[in-house]
């Protein structure tokens, strides 16, 4: 027998339920399809990369590294399982093969979700004006959770995939997960209004807000409270759905300050000289500084005054500025007022007893 019918006996021997030319076929698969797993991460790789350098985001850095995550024995094991497809197989070597994949990939798989929804978190927590304590503590916190939640998810996956009915796992789980939500209401209520600051970002920290009874600045966001420094210096914690129950005033944005104020004289006061009130009331406010006059009307004739209403705004956000700017108007007032001879009403109320004449 030549080397040529030896070779050819060779390929057309049988091992295992497969001829040796069937091997030596997914050997050539295994290898061609390693190579253009690497070839494809390479791409990859290198365009991402190259995008990194032109972008100041940190996302490309994030997913250069999600797949720098893919070790050398996943790529093997896949174009592993590619070459052995066309093979005949076990059915013991077949489940072994499959359960092996579904545990590697989806092990891979929880971890890149992992450190996307960690880059998602401190994304999130980083632009919520959060102090580094309170940022640590809430990315800890939902790390923790989105954590536990995926691995959970992961482990159905496994279980269904491997024959298992978790149907009745999952009812269970639901009933257990309301009778947990009613005893925890509260808890759970709190949680998630968090979520609602964290994402809707109605106040941050430093901001200055009033919410119904409360007013402070916030010092502390956190899972179930928010805490606030009052103005008197005391520290005031609120519980996250009492302090979203209702209105809330965020003085943040505020770009200026609108005063309203009244001003009442005594009915005896010269009609001239109340034509010339509106004017004395613009000049006060005019001149105090930081302010914008508004208008200036008669609002009222009250049971024992004039009333006068005085509008205009302090172009500040501060208090203090505001409370300065308010002094110098009432006190233009009053040095006006005392000019004119014009008289500021009191309550004052006079009582005319008509006599008669006994019999």
């Amino acid at each position: 027998m030549t080397w040529k019918e030896k070779f050819v006996a060779l390929l057309g021997a049988e091992f295992l339920g497969n001829e040796v030319s069937r091997y030596l076929w997914a050997l050539l698969v295994f290898l061609l399809a390693l190579a253009a797993l690497y070839l494809l991460r390479d791409i990859i790789f290198v365009r991402l990369k190259k995008l990194a350098e032109k972008t100041e985001t940190d996302l490309d850095d994030t997913l250069i590294e999600l797949i720098r995550k893919v070790r050398a024995p996943e790529y093997q094991l896949l174009a592993f399982y590619i070459a052995t497809r066309s093979l005949v197989r076990a059915p013991l070597f077949n489940g072994g093969l499959r359960l092996l994949i579904l545990l590697v990939f989806t092990y891979r798989a929880v971890t890149i979700l992992q450190r996307l929804l960690d880059y998602w978190v401190n994304k999130v927590s980083a632009g919520r004006g959060l102090s580094e304590t309170a940022k640590a503590s809430v990315a800890q916190s939902l790390q923790v959770i989105f954590h536990a939640t995926v691995w959970v998810a992961a482990a159905l996956f496994l279980l269904a995939n491997m024959g298992v009915n978790v149907s009745a796992f999952l009812t269970g789980l639901g009933i257990g997960g309301v009778a947990v939500a009613l005893a925890a209401q509260a808890i759970l209520g709190d949680l998630f209004n968090f979520f609602v600051i964290l994402l809707d970002k109605p106040f941050i920290v430093g901001d200055f807000i009033t919410a119904d009874a409360v007013s402070g600045t916030v010092e502390h966001i956190g899972l179930k409270s928010v805490r606030l420094r009052s103005m008197s210096g005391e520290m005031i914690v609120v519980s996250n759905s009492k302090l979203l129950s209702g209105g809330l005033n965020n003085y943040r944005h505020m770009k200026r300050r609108r005063v309203v104020f009244r001003t009442s004289v005594v009915y005896q006061t010269p009609a001239e000289k109340l034509e010339r009130i509106p004017g004395i009331l613009k000049t006060a406010a005019e001149k105090a500084g930081k302010t914008s006059f508004d208008r200036a009307h008669l609002c009222a004739l009250g049971e024992s005054s004039i009333d006068f209403e005085t509008v205009y705004y302090v172009e500040s956000p501060d208090y203090a500025v505001y409370m300065d700017s308010q002094e110098r108007v009432l006190r233009a007032v009053l040095e006006a007022f005392a000019k004119e001879g014009v008289e500021f009403a009191y309550p004052t109320r006079t009582v005319h007893v008509n006599g008669r004449a006994a019999d």
